[in-house]
């Protein structure tokens, strides 16, 4: 009797034992609440190990192996193979239960049915929930209770057949009543369903199908599928993500791989910052095995610094490493000149553009766009051209928009210049961002009562609002607005001409990481709260500007103000011949006319001596006699007898008389579906062709079109889904032009 009892607290030590080996066979480093982990790196079937719990996924036509990001995962066949889990723990789920579902996947091409990844329906009652594709590739999250009662969620997001790893994560929020689905650390789904039954069953939960007689068998590789009983919080998601370096959650040695893609360009003068990242198990470190002078790279976190000193291009190699292996990435960063602004610019909407879709950023290229329709109209602006929004319908998005990705303690600063006269009914959003994928909101406007507003809140809707206060902004004259984040002092500050009007403290626990785009004369909700007014010079800054640095930002500008008429240009008898006017002239010295090849970096060709002061129109001209072959960009510095300057907007000319043509088509790459195609500078009114073609010339798709009025044209055109992969040409032929450019189409 006693040999048997020392025999049963042996055998339940040992179990204990087994128990706390398992436990700690997830990394600390990840979320708690994890019942179920399988890594699915083992070689071969037929069982395949659960790190949380010590139950085991069986197969008997087994997946095979695969190389992944965590070492390693399995590849379904799509006709036969398939795991099945017949221990229910961890997935009895009562109709208030929270759980959330992670996994990694790779799969490419289509199919003729849904193809499910995870999932479990019951013979018993009507209950089934389950993970996976359709057949054109979305990911999908159906959730039904035992009496049929639910939904799936389908067609969010962006299609995930492309042969790259993705993250997928479902989630239910009893509580709250909420499912949501997750697609590579961002919410593409989330509806409100409140369920009337259980979803308790007696069926087993299979990977790579689904116990139906269809099967809705996977065709491809899975990994990493990690079961929790609780709803994963919107940063947690994020956090196991991770850019795409995803906390491993296991303990083998992993070699490391460079998820993210490297930053490319950069401007003089102005800080250069890559945040490298790297998956690897141990811990990766980081070097530079080529590099620029200067630049030096954080060995643990990955982050290259780097101001570069001239204009210029620049190869560079990271190296990653770990005890497990090594990875390299080489690329080359195209340093443009500076134009003489504040150090730590981000982006600078110049907004001077006269047509098209398209509003350059000098700085990276993250175009600010509108769709046909929401064009803004150009106006003279503070400084060159500018914009102004109807507050009907125009406005722009930066749908590329990292750099206002802000972590919860990064400083920043937003500048702009306005002039409206609008007596607004409801707050009016002159920039701002609504996460479509979180409850990240945060604008920049006018108050009802006329002054300025800045609202900044995180991605769970934390945060602090800074308005009432200072000058209204509705008299009809140019005023600055800047809104400043201090994050190491933990303020939000507002500006007005210079002057600081309100602030509020507060700390964030939160992101303001979103996919959503950065919206210019509107926010994306279903108001709109669009702004009725003109808009100039937006900037953004990667640190909080000092109050003396805003003030003197103002008096700058403000003081080199000149109502110009007009600035134009025609190509005339060889030579190029430049007009424009002026209303009203103060202390004005002269006007430097300067010239470019590529419009952003230019230099200095004349000077013409202004009047000096008048309150009459005043017509002046230049001539360019020796324009350059092909395209020339003119522009005016105006300077007064204090210094103070402006520029002119910029007129376009082409040798021969003809303005170049700007053609634009995105998506490229594509898969399939609709591509957008803007050309500008044509003849308005004019017919043209569009034509889709192979490298060999044949055409596939033909198409007559018409140009818009103000000689822009825009068309939506289908791209075949049974068009193979490869190069293509894309040609707008007019009487004047054939314009052509390659068209990527993925497979």
């Amino acid at each position: 009797m006693v040999a048997a009892n020392r025999r049963l607290q042996f055998c339940v030590s040992l179990i204990i034992a087994f128990t706390f080996f398992l436990a700690n066979s997830v990394q600390a480093q990840c979320p708690s609440g994890i019942v179920h982990y399988f890594p699915l790196d083992e070689a071969a079937g037929p069982t395949y190990t659960d790190n949380a719990s010590g139950i085991k996924a069986e197969c008997t036509n087994c997946p095979s192996p695969v190389a992944s990001m965590f070492a390693g995962g399995q590849k379904f066949n799509g006709t036969s193979q398939g795991l099945i889990i017949n221990e229910k723990e961890g997935f009895e789920w009562g109709h208030y239960d929270s759980f959330t579902i992670e996994m990694w996947v790779q799969v490419t091409g289509s199919a003729p049915n849904n193809r499910v990844i995870m999932g479990r329906t019951a013979k018993d009652s009507g209950m089934s929930w389950w993970v996976g594709l359709d057949p054109e590739g979305y990911a999908m999250f159906e959730l039904y209770d035992m009496q049929r009662s639910g939904f799936w969620i389908e067609k969010s997001g962006k299609k995930i057949n492309d042969g790259k790893w993705h993250h997928i994560v479902i989630m239910r929020h009893g509580t709250h009543m909420r499912n949501r689905l997750y697609i590579d650390g961002y919410k593409v789904a989330e509806y409100r369903y409140e369920y009337s039954d259980n979803f308790f069953s007696s069926a087993p939960v299979t990977i790579g199908y689904l116990d139906l007689g269809d099967g809705y068998r996977y065709n491809g590789a899975v990994d990493e599928i990690i079961v929790y009983n609780r709803a994963l919080e919107e940063n947690e998601v994020r956090a196991r993500y991770n850019n795409g370096a995803s906390v491993y959650c296991g303990n083998k040695q992993i070699a490391p791989t460079i998820t993210s893609d490297p930053v490319t360009f950069g401007v003089a003068g102005q800080p250069y910052i890559y945040d490298v990242q790297a998956i690897g198990n141990p811990a990766p470190v980081y070097s530079l095995k080529e590099t620029a002078p200067g630049m030096a790279i954080n060995a643990s976190t990955g982050k290259i610094t780097w101001t570069p000193p001239a204009a210029g291009k620049h190869k560079v190699t990271v190296l990653v490493k770990n005890s497990a292996g090594q990875a390299e990435q080489s690329f080359t960063i195209d340093v443009k000149n500076n134009i003489d602004e504040s150090t730590g610019m981000r982006h600078h909407w110049m907004l001077h553009e006269t047509s098209g879709q398209h509003f350059k950023d000098y700085y990276t290229p993250y175009d600010a766009t509108c769709e046909p329709g929401e064009r803004p109209a150009p106006i003279p602006g503070v400084i060159s051209g500018g914009q102004r929004f109807d507050g009907t319908s125009s406005g722009l998005d930066v749908k590329q928009s990292y750099n206002f990705n802000w972590e919860p303690d990064e400083s920043f600063t937003i500048e702009l210049w306005v002039r409206t006269t609008a007596s607004p009914s409801e707050n009016q959003v002159i920039i701002g961002r609504q996460g479509m994928d979180s409850d990240l909101h945060w604008w920049i406007g006018m108050g009802k009562d006329g002054r300025a507003a800045f609202d900044l809140r995180d991605i769970m809707w934390q945060g602090a609002m800074v308005q009432n206060r200072g000058p209204v902004l509705n008299d009809g004259k140019w005023h600055q607005v800047v809104a400043v984040r201090d994050g190491a002092g933990g303020i939000n500050k507002l500006y007005v001409d210079g002057e600081k009007v309100g602030e509020s403290s507060v700390r964030y626990a939160n992101g303001f990481a979103s996919l959503s785009p950065v919206n210019m004369g509107y926010l994306n909700l279903s108001d709109k709260y669009r702004y009725k007014g003109d808009l100039d010079e937006v900037k953004l800054f990667g640190r909080a500007l000092s109050d003396a640095e805003i003030r003197k930002r103002y008096e700058t500008v403000f003081d080199g103000i000149v109502e110009l008429i007009k600035f134009e240009g025609q190509f005339q008898g060889q030579s190029v011949l430049l007009n424009w006017e002026t209303q009203t002239e103060n202390e004005l010295s002269h006007f430097v006319v300067e010239r470019s090849e590529n419009g952003l970096d230019f230099t200095e060709i004349g000077t013409v001596d202004a009047n000096g002061t008048s309150s009459t129109l005043l017509a002046y001209n230049y001539t360019d006699k020796q324009p350059l072959k092909g395209t020339s960009y003119y522009r005016l510095r105006i300077v007064k007898s204090s210094g103070a300057r402006t520029f002119s907007n910029i007129v376009i000319i082409e040798f021969g008389g003809t303005l170049m043509s700007m053609f634009y088509m995105y998506p490229n790459p594509i898969q399939s579906g609709e591509l957008s195609v803007e050309v500008t500078n044509l003849v308005p009114d004019e017919q043209a062709t569009f034509m889709l073609s192979d490298l060999t010339g044949k055409k596939l798709m033909v198409q007559q079109v018409q140009v818009e009025g103000n000689g822009t044209l825009n068309l939506k055109a289908i791209v075949p889904e049974e068009l193979r992969g490869g190069m293509y040409l894309v040609t707008i032929v007019t009487k004047a032009k054939k314009l052509s450019r390659k068209l990527v189409v993925l497979d």
